[in-house]
């Protein structure tokens, strides 16, 4: 979940436990291998600096960041909804938090619209729990009302949330992603992504006031699988949304370990963020748990800091413990919170980036951190289980023995099941599925797509990264039906000439598959066409437009051309 508890979909699960994804869902954006085309010559292969030159997309966990450009100094949804509740819970000994600064929402209405690294409904979660954060700590799943200091007028959540949503262009969208879900999840998510999501678009439709929409059957599935989960995140999460819409459950399986964990010595054993979790669903905080918790409070992650500060809140009553330090979130002076000025890798880049050096030929010259980076995700037993896959697919491309993480996520591909049709609906998990076949041989699934409809002569992005994906699981005749009738090639020149350098890589990558000629003038005048993306400081690195900062995505497209 690319390291954080809620799945950041549609490419950060992701982020209860995320998914996630997706956390899978970047994977979405991957090349493929060589198909077809005839003899041709290509250009000599380049790359020779890309192991030395990824110190610049080196991030602070030792993984790929997505781009060389710094992030932190704009506002997002997620540190948003995280910042601001950990703003709203209390300081030193006081039992009761600092008023937040109100929130506009013209502004949580724009942040909504443009901050895309997530699907509609969770959008919706995270502007419900922006508007949740007031002048007293309260659980997100118990929301009160936002403070008369805020712009938004002192009426009901529900209606406050919808107007925002509605301003959005997301209300419809986010409350039928979220009923749709919580009545059939998606088969591709594991236990673990599938709990955590179920509790919060529930949640979420508690908050919109929908949540008498959701079926009692879905309420009693979820109680009983979140007796079943393992996860003290989720648990507590899936605990929290069935209470507020008066359902009772017990994380059972959580309990019966939370003695012990608590009273863990190696405060490494378990992440800060589980540990707090643990704590709040025994609503106990020992002396071992708050010292394990405290350096959390300086954690990246909002969401960790947030979910230790409430569990820290456990032991406000005890006046020799030391006083709680002060929230590290800024919230600004229209109520939104900035990104964390920490530069985090992700495995989703650092995938990327693998398949660079693959298609270079110098996985064999892996820079030393990354693989320490990786095989320290590969031993480390609180990662979190939606990342275990592409950990695994990072780690089989480049031919690192990563440890135990690696080896379970590796054995869950083979078990991963790739949606018969792909649909909107589950675009997240079919992407992650069958991108994940080639990687260990595991051949074409049996799925079906629809024929796209055509932009004038050319194909739609979307399109195109489907016949990719297709065509590096074997899947060629139907990549070939899906291109049918394009001219792939003129496509790729059209897109690097309007800036677009991943649909370029993708239209070639499908005209190889479907055996389209890719005419040598074409390879003679690549070097050319991709020289603007090239990477200003960092030459073996590419850019998604011409001029722009180097990205993981965009070197992986660049030498999947080049290769």
């Amino acid at each position: 979940m690319e390291h954080s508890v809620l799945p950041r979909r549609t490419g950060r699960r992701r982020r209860a436990v995320v998914t996630a994804a997706a956390a899978i869902a970047g994977v979405a954006a991957l090349g493929v291998s060589m198909f077809g085309g005839g003899t041709v010559e290509r250009p000599d292969r380049p790359g020779t600096e890309l192991a030395a030159q990824l110190d610049a997309l080196r991030g602070a966990n030792d993984l790929v960041r997505a781009t060389r450009a710094e992030v932190g100094r704009d506002p997002a949804l997620y540190p948003t909804a995280y910042g601001r509740l950990e703003a709203a819970l209390p300081t030193g000994h006081r039992t009761g938090g600092k008023p937040v600064p109100g929130i506009r929402p013209a502004a949580l209405a724009q942040l909504a619209r443009t901050d895309l690294l997530d699907t509609p409904a969770w959008r919706a979660q995270y502007v419900c729990l922006s508007l949740s954060a007031t002048s007293q700590a309260a659980e997100p799943s118990r929301p009160s009302r936002p403070s008369r200091a805020a712009d938004v007028p002192a009426v009901s959540l529900a209606t406050n949330a919808a107007a925002v949503l509605k301003r959005a262009g997301l209300l419809t969208r986010a409350e039928t992603e979220a009923l749709g879900y919580l009545r059939a999840p998606d088969p591709g998510d594991d236990a673990t992504t599938s709990l955590a999501t179920r509790a919060a678009f529930l949640q979420t439709l508690a908050c919109l006031g929908r949540d008498d929409q959701v079926a009692p059957a879905a309420l009693t599935r979820l109680a009983a699988d979140t007796a079943q989960v393992d996860r003290p995140v989720p648990a507590l999460y899936a605990v929290e949304a069935l209470r507020a819409v008066g359902v009772r459950a017990r994380a059972a399986r959580v309990l019966r370990h939370a003695d012990a964990d608590l009273r863990r010595a190696d405060c490494v054993v378990l992440e800060p963020i589980q540990r707090a979790a643990s704590a709040l669903l025994r609503r106990e905080l020992t002396r071992q748990t708050r010292a394990c918790l405290l350096p959390a409070l300086h954690d990246p992650d909002t969401q960790t800091r947030w979910l230790v500060r409430r569990a820290l809140a456990l032991g406000a009553s005890d006046s020799s413990a030391p006083p709680i330090p002060a929230p590290t979130a800024a919230v600004r002076p229209d109520g939104l919170v900035a990104k964390s000025p920490t530069q985090l890798g992700t495995l989703t880049a650092t995938y990327n980036v693998a398949r660079a050096l693959t298609a270079s030929g110098g996985q064999q010259r892996t820079p030393g951190w990354l693989r320490n980076g990786l095989k320290r995700l590969g031993s480390d037993p609180g990662l979190d289980p939606s990342d275990r896959l592409l950990l695994a697919m990072t780690c089989h491309r480049l031919s690192l023995a990563c440890g135990p993480q690696a080896d379970k996520g590796a054995a869950e591909a083979a078990e991963r099941t790739v949606p018969a049709r792909l649909t909107t609906e589950n675009q997240h998990s079919w992407y992650g599925a069958t991108a994940a076949r080639p990687e260990f041989g595991l051949g074409c699934p049996r799925t079906s797509v629809a024929s796209p409809r055509h932009e004038g002569d050319a194909l739609p992005s979307r399109s195109l990264r489907v016949a990719a994906v297709l065509a590096d699981a074997g899947c060629t005749t139907q990549a070939r039906r899906l291109t049918e009738g394009t001219d792939l090639v003129a496509q790729a020149q059209r897109a690097l000439r309007d800036g677009e350098l991943a649909a370029a890589s993708d239209a070639v990558q499908a005209a190889l598959a479907a055996d389209q000629n890719v005419a040598q003038g074409f390879w003679n005048e690549l070097p050319a066409l991709l020289a603007p993306y090239r990477d200003a400081e960092f030459p073996d690195l590419y850019a998604d437009s011409p001029g722009g900062a180097a990205s993981a995505d965009a070197t992986r497209a660049a030498y999947y051309l080049l290769a």
